[in-house]
């Protein structure tokens, strides 16, 4: 009887430790792998689809002023350099619209190993684009300057701080961070890779969004998919499982090119310090007249 009193506090014990350890252990990474694979019941609710966030709603809606740098993002150029990009100015839309002069702005990125320090400077080059429909009713759309710079001789698992715009205005934007990824060996790659797709602009994306900050990945991988612009105006801002099964009857697709920048805005606080490598899915031929698409 007193080894089974004295059993019942020490199973306590253990089991109150157990918890505690559960409750603040972090989410492994891809060095302490291999790992037995893990799946996680799937949320049917998420299969019926979700109404689109409107183009007014505060992680859509444009907050930078005159040519401040907006929508910034990073993408790996190679293991020792990092592509940065941004958007300048206003698009236009509409049946009369003029394009941007790409020249009225730098674009340029300073940067460096320490906060507020930034020791190296390179300059890049920039674009706008158009989307035209010689289509009664439908909206013709020119880009915003579209900025792209690339910084190198970077070093392998080292952060780096940095600024972008054009600092002769000035017109540079706040400071943001991003880390390097690891020299690749048997014993060294990135921690956590998020590979997504189908992400869309719907209230599940920001659910989805959150998550991917949450985790904190090294890189992300987008395999397609990722504003759904090219049904936007035709599903009313519907979320839809399936366009041709609930639209069948639908003349075109007139993909609405604004969405696009609200992604870039909805998406900055997470790809502004991690970089994110894109594979173009069905839903970004968007094609134009004479059956032109983006390149």
């Amino acid at each position: 009887m007193n080894y089974l009193k004295l059993w019942i506090p020490v199973t306590l014990f253990f089991t109150i430790i157990a918890q505690i350890k559960l409750a603040t252990s972090q989410i492994p990474t891809t060095l302490e792998g291999p790992f037995k694979p893990v799946t996680r019941t799937f949320d049917s609710s998420l299969r019926r689809g979700s109404d689109d966030l409107p183009m007014d709603h505060p992680l859509l809606k444009k907050n930078a002023t005159g040519n401040f740098p907006e929508q910034i993002a990073l993408a790996i150029s190679s293991p020792t350099s990092m592509w940065v990009s941004w958007i300048t100015g206003d698009a236009q839309i509409g049946s009369s619209v003029t394009a941007l002069d790409p020249a009225s702005v730098a674009s340029e990125v300073s940067y460096g190993k320490e906060s507020g320090k930034y020791t190296s400077k390179r300059r890049g080059d920039s674009i706008v684009y158009s989307q035209l429909y010689p289509f009664e009713g439908l909206m013709n759309y020119t880009s915003c300057i579209i900025h792209h710079v690339r910084i190198d001789g970077l070093e392998p698992g080292t952060k780096y701080y940095y600024k972008c715009g054009d600092s002769s205005i000035p017109a540079m934007s706040e400071e943001h961070v991003f880390e390097t990824l690891p020299s690749s060996s048997p014993n060294s790659y990135p921690r956590r890779i998020a590979v997504i797709g189908d992400l869309g602009l719907t209230s599940n994306s920001s659910t989805t969004r959150d998550h991917l900050i949450m985790n904190d990945p090294s890189l992300i991988l987008m395999i397609g998919d990722l504003t759904y612009a090219n049904q936007y105006r035709t599903t009313g801002g519907k979320g839809v499982p399936c366009f041709s099964c609930s639209f069948p009857d639908a003349p075109i697709r007139e993909t609405y090119q604004p969405r696009w920048d609200g992604w870039g805005r909805f998406m900055e606080p997470l790809i502004s310090r991690v970089p994110m490598m894109v594979v173009e899915g069905n839903h970004e031929i968007e094609p134009q007249v004479a059956g032109i698409t983006f390149k």
